[in-house]
Order: structure tokens, then C-alpha cells, then sequence
């Protein structure tokens, strides 16, 4: 082992201060995960099936946190991406990469159904706002905005802003739940009984199946965690393996600050999923308000109007264009770099060592948003549509996911194995979703 790796050892924290203060990937984490899925696809679960699917929305957002734990944890012990995990899967392999990995990249690539409706519903709140310019032309100007910031590399800036605002936002979400309370739309404790009662609605299977793939730490979070687990330093800190009792104790000690990490993450989403939830059981679902079409946001905005009154309609367009904006801006700079890293994998001419890597991804971060803006101006009608098809995509991501951490968790030699209770934790995961899966599949073709 060299000297530099050894200068890059860092002895993990303790106490719970020492924990919070080095936590990080889960906090990015979390600022993508608040986006579509929580302000289009959760409240309009709440306004067709009212408070009875709210032990869905609990389970969908804590069932991933072990999914999360253990690619955290791969990543620690190896120093590798997503990609080069489900590289070291057993089975075929074509163009050199595992089959997995390809199913997996599919898979990612299959949720710009959900951009493309994202895209659209931010063209749909502009023109709600400053109608002078028809939808499809914000649309267009929507995607020049975006294209600017990535070329030029403002995102990365811009980001830091939408996220303290994102998160600003999702406060006052939180808050307004609060003040619901004192409305003619309180939630009473009986609704609160109903919501656990296990019952699976049949005319919301197929936006029940949507919610578990958006809310929480989805397929695609769960995808990029390693980025950001490499990029926090966890590994370095941790170093490789040499069998020695140094390596154990920081192994173990900076794995309690993934899993305060990933916890952490897994509460953000919990609580402001069952805010936004909660607001469209209590409001939308009681003014008989079922929020589609590109005027979908302006629907969902009658959860702020109604509870904090009409003025507050102003704030809630800022925060929900910040959410959904800010969703495009890191899925198109995260999409560009993941398209690339596998290109180059492949040996793509043109993904070639780390400029070739980089022109191309920056490349493929402008062309994947132009394809997203091609499909919404001759679909405009349809963003929702396709916010449902693309969070189902991310839904069916998850079961492949799954399996491929516990099969690598369960080759790790027994003195870096999981415990046995994330073993059967992560078990568990994949049981619920396999079942949650299959169960609203059948009742959403049987409906």
C-alpha cells in the first residue's frame, strides 16, 4: 500500500454530532429525490383513492433504504460505480460488460419516459403563469435554458441555489400540512385508520404501482449513490483491505456513517412524501380534483390555495417549477456522465479515455433533453401520462437492482459480509417489491 493511500486514511467519526457532521451523499441524494414523484404522482394518489393507500406511500418510501445501504456499501469495500458492480456479476456478457449491467442501463435509460412529462409539466406551469407564449414554445425555451447552464457548466451553481429553495419548499409543504388542520379540510383520525388498512384500490393500481418506482430513494437515486459515495471520500478514507484490525475499525466505523447516511435520506423523503400526500388525500381528493394534462401543476396547486389561501399561489409555482426543474438539470448532467462511462465500457471510439469521456457526456447531456423536447411537442396533451410510465419503468428497475447487491453482498468473504439483519432486510426488500409489483400489475389489467 502506497503512502498516499495511507494519507488518505481518516478514522470515522463518533457520536451522533461526529455522524451528522460527515454525512453527505444521502443529502444530495434526497434533493433529487423530492421532484416528480412527490408533487405529481403522490398527490394524485391522494385525489383518486383519498388517505386509504397512505400505508403504500409509508412502505414505498422506506422499502429502498436497504437497497441503499448495501450499494453504499459495495462501494466502500471496492471503490467502484454502480456500473462496474454489476459488472462483477456472473452469467453472459455481451460487448464485454454483464448482462446485468445492461438490464440495469436499460432500465435508467427507460425513465426518460418520466422526463419527457416532467418537461412538459414545466412548460405547462410557465404558460399558466405568462400565457403570452403558447406550451410548446416554453417547452422550447425550457429546454434552450436547460441546454445553456449544462453546456457552459452553470448547473453545478444553479443546483446549490434550487436546493436550498427545493428545500425551503418542501418545508412550507410541510408546514401547510400543518395548517390544514385549522381548515374545513382537517384530517381527522378516522381518515388516518383508513390509511392502514392494507387495501390495494383497483382504479389506482396503476398510479400505486408509479408511487412505489418516484417517491423515496428511486432506481435512478439508488443508481447514482455510488457517484456520490466516491465523491464524499468514503472509500479513501476506508482504504483496501489489507486484513488488519486498522482496516476493520474503519471499516466498520464509516460504515455507522452510511447508515446514518442512508437513514437519514429514507426520513427526508418519509416525511415530505406523506406531507405531499396527506394534502392531496385531505384537499383534491375532497373537491373531486384529479390533476392531468399540462395544466397539472396548476391543479395540484389548489393544496397551498386552499390551506395557506389564494396569495400563496405565487410562492407554490416557484417552489414546484425549482423541484421540477432542478429533477431535468440533474438527471440530464447525471444521464450525459453514466451514457458516457458506458459508451466508454463498450469501446465506443469516441469515449475514449477521460476528455473523449467527457466531450461525449457533455455531448449526450444537450441530445437526451432535445429527444425529451421532440416527444412532448408531438405528445403535448400527455406529460402525466408519461411522468406514470417512466415512474413505473423506475418501479421495475428496482427488482433487478435488488437482486444483483445481495448476490455480490453474499460473495463477500464472511469477515466483510452484511449482518444478518440487513441480509434479511434486504430480503424483505425484495419480497415487497416483487409482490407490491405483481399484485397492482393484476388489478391494473384486470381493472
Amino acid at each position: 500500500m502506497s503512502a498516499i493511500d495511507e494519507a488518505n486514511h481518516r478514522p470515522a467519526p463518533r457520536g451522533a454530532l461526529g455522524l451528522l457532521r460527515n454525512i453527505g451523499p444521502g443529502v444530495v441524494v434526497s434533493g433529487s429525490v423530492v421532484g416528480s414523484g412527490e408533487l405529481l404522482v403522490t398527490t394524485r394518489m391522494g385525489a383518486e383513492v383519498g388517505f386509504v393507500f397512505l400505508w403504500g406511500v409509508i412502505i414505498a418510501s422506506l422499502v429502498k433504504f436497504f437497497i441503499q445501504l448495501e450499494l453504499g456499501r459495495q462501494c466502500i469495500l471496492h471503490d467502484d460505480t454502480t456500473i462496474d458492480a454489476l459488472d462483477r456479476m456472473p452469467g453472459p456478457r455481451w460487448g464485454g460488460t454483464s448482462w446485468l449491467a445492461w438490464i440495469c442501463v436499460i432500465g435508467y435509460f427507460s425513465v426518460f419516459l418520466a422526463l419527457i412529462g416532467i418537461l412538459g409539466s414545466v412548460a405547462g406551469l410557465v404558460h399558466s403563469v405568462a400565457p403570452f407564449l403558447g406550451y410548446r414554445m416554453w417547452a422550447v425555451v425550457v429546454l434552450v435554458l436547460m441546454s445553456l447552464l449544462l453546456w457552459r457548466g452553470l448547473y453545478e451553481d444553479l443546483e446549490k441555489m434550487v436546493t436550498i429553495l427545493v428545500a425551503a419548499f418542501s418545508v412550507i409543504v410541510i408546514g401547510s400540512l400543518l395548517v390544514l388542520q385549522g381548515t374545513d379540510y382537517a384530517i381527522r383520525a378516522t381518515d388516518l385508520v383508513s390509511g392502514f388498512g392494507f387495501a390495494l384500490p383497483a382504479d389506482g393500481a396503476f398510479v400505486a404501482l408509479a408511487v412505489m418506482g418516484s417517491v423515496g430513494a428511486t432506481g435512478v437515486e439508488l443508481f447514482m449513490y455510488p457517484y456520490w459515495v466516491r465523491e464524499k471520500g468514503y472509500p479513501r478514507f476506508v482504504g483496501r483491505d489489507d486484513g488488519s484490525d486498522g482496516w476493520r475499525r474503519r471499516y466498520r466505523g464509516w460504515m455507522r456513517v452510511l447508515m446514518m447516511d442512508a437513514g437519514v435520506c429514507t426520513a427526508i423523503a418519509l416525511v415530505i412524501t406523506c406531507a405531499y400526500y396527506l394534502l392531496g388525500a385531505s384537499v383534491l381528493s375532497r373537491l373531486n380534483v384529479i390533476p392531468q394534462g399540462p395544466a397539472i401543476v396548476d391543479q395540484v396547486s389548489l393544496i397551498f390555495t386552499e390551506t395557506l389561501g389564494p396569495a400563496w399561489k405565487g410562492l407554490f409555482m416557484v417552489g414546484a417549477f425549482c423541484t421540477l426543474f432542478s429533477t431535468l438539470l440533474v438527471f440530464a448532467a447525471s444521464s450525459g456522465r453514466i451514457g458516457a462511462d458506458f459508451l466508454q465500457r463498450l469501446k465506443l471510439p469516441g469515449a475514449q479515455g477521460d476528455d473523449g469521456r467527457r466531450r461525449l457526456g457533455r455531448i449526450l447531456q444537450i441530445a437526451f433533453p432535445v429527444f425529451w423536447l421532440v416527444v412532448i411537442l408531438m405528445q403535448p396533451n400527455t406529460p402525466f401520462l408519461f411522468v406514470l410510465l417512466g415512474a413505473n419503468a423506475n418501479n421495475l428497475l428496482l427488482i433487478p437492482m435488488a437482486y444483483s447487491v445481495l448476490h455480490l453482498a453474499m460473495r463477500e468473504v464472511q469477515a466483510r459480509r452484511m449482518s444478518l439483519g440487513v441480509e434479511l432486510g434486504l430480503m424483505l426488500t425484495i419480497w415487497v417489491i416483487i409482490n407490491f409489483t405483481a399484485v397492482n400489475l393484476y388489478l391494473t389489467w384486470t381493472s
